[in-house]
């Protein structure tokens, strides 16, 4: 019996760990559990910070109901007599208490700009956030495919190329020098509009070497470029260049003061994909002939004809900007109508869940029920919102969304909330929206 228990000891013994070895085995089961709680944590932080936005709009004498449900209590210095937050805790003073865990509900009386201090878990400083409030707002959805035309502030560069000289020999004057997106705006320090004028100036100018004024990335500067004389005894410099920019997209509303925006997105070219720096633009009407459906991995597009020329110019465009094109509309039928303008809804008033996009593939615009699956009140560019196409006529005469459908007005709960600006490239039944108080 005594041996039998004493072979038993042995073997419990040639099983188990040495202290530095159960040392080890529990530092890294610690290490693991603080690096599963750092994941954690980070995923948290992150969905967190999608929910809860740097800054609110809101409307004058309007109530917002916001309701991020995340635990984070906020306090606002402001007077309850210009913003007042209803949320359970009792004013102290001229600072208001809040917690975002429940729904919170703000009413602002004046204009301007309100702080507010959040912090997780009421201890621990997150951010503040700032409440800009803004007067009432309503505008007309549009959805109707338009003509956009732009004339840039100056040439735009696409490229440079080699070019063969009066000698035979190859010559790459402006590599190395000129970028492309870079635009001229001068040439020998007088002001260009149009490739031809460059042309000109390069002929006039006597001497091998010619001064341009460029602009590139906000900046202007100055650059001196080598002539060279081609067989065909003409001086050019190597540079592909592009003057304007024509397509068709989607006007997605116009103001009471017959103000539009379009797109939801900037013009740019389409060989640099840099942003055209607008010098003027006009708009004109589309008539859409065919949809070349989307399918995975390659977008569809609306295919139309644009009516140009002064005697068909609908309106002007006076910005253009990452969020969209903005301009007027003077055209008869595209200007705005009380009887079909809704209210503004702003981005923490978007939902998950059944909205409406207005656009025109056909010869007349039509409402299409889409899916709101996502959104990133935070976003910083134009793709807050991520939309699914659920209406089965669109998607048996698109696909989805294609382009010339930027800018088609996204509806919901009889608001317009915001603008399709992109379609997945290998899902064109998906795309993303941006909300529409980043395009007023």
């Amino acid at each position: 019996m005594n041996k039998a228990c004493s072979k038993g000891n042995r073997r419990l013994h040639a099983i188990s760990l040495t202290r530095k070895e159960r040392f080890k085995y529990r530092a890294c089961l610690v290490l693991l559990l603080v690096l599963n709680i750092g994941i954690i944590g980070a995923w948290f932080w992150k969905k967190m910070d999608e929910r809860v936005p740097g800054h609110i709009y809101l409307f004058q004498n309007q109530d917002a109901q916001i309701d991020f449900g995340v635990p984070l209590e906020g306090n606002c210095k402001e007077a309850e007599d210009v913003i007042a937050i209803t949320n359970g805790k009792p004013i102290q003073g001229s600072r208001q208490y809040f917690g975002l865990d429940r729904p919170v509900r703000v009413r602002a009386s004046a204009l301007g700009s309100y702080q507010a201090e959040l912090k997780l878990f009421g201890i621990f400083h997150y951010k503040y956030i700032q409440f800009d409030v803004i007067e009432k707002a309503k505008v007309m959805p549009s959805g109707r495919a338009v003509g956009l035309y732009i004339q840039s502030d100056g040439i735009m560069v696409l490229g440079t190329s080699e070019i063969q000289g009066e000698d035979g020999f190859s010559y790459e004057p402006a590599k190395d020098i000129l970028q492309p997106g870079d635009t001229i705006r001068k040439v020998e320090g007088t002001k260009v509009g149009d490739i031809d004028q460059v042309v000109e100036l390069l002929q006039k100018k006597k001497g091998n070497r010619v001064m341009l004024e460029i602009a590139r990335g906000g900046n202007v500067i100055q650059v001196k470029l080598d002539k060279v004389m081609t067989k065909e005894g003409e001086y050019k410099i190597g540079v592909w260049l592009r003057e304007d920019t024509e397509g068709i997209g989607t006007l997605s509303f116009v103001t009471e003061k017959n103000q539009f925006a379009a797109l939801g997105h900037g013009i740019t070219d389409i060989d640099t994909g840099k942003l055209v720096r607008l010098s003027e633009g006009s708009v004109y009407p589309a008539k859409i002939e065919d949809i070349q459906k989307g399918e995975a991995g390659s977008p569809g597009e609306l295919i139309g004809s644009v009516s140009l020329g002064e005697s068909n110019c609908i309106g002007a465009i006076k910005s253009n900007t990452p969020l969209g094109i903005t301009g007027e509309i003077t055209g008869n039928g595209y200007q705005y109508q009380e009887g079909q303008a809704l209210p503004v809804g702003l981005k923490q008033e978007v939902e998950e869940g059944k909205a409406w996009i207005m656009c025109q593939i056909a010869d007349k615009v039509e409402k299409y029920e889409v899916e709101v699956e996502e959104i990133n009140v935070n976003s910083k560019d134009n793709k807050g919102i991520v939309l699914r196409v659920t209406d089965k006529r669109l998607l048996k005469k698109s696909g989805g969304i294609v382009q010339g459908m930027s800018g088609a007005p996204i509806l919901q709960n009889g608001k317009v909330v915001g603008a399709v600006t992109h379609v997945f490239v290998n899902d064109p039944t998906g795309g993303y929206g941006t909300f529409m108080e980043n395009m007023l």
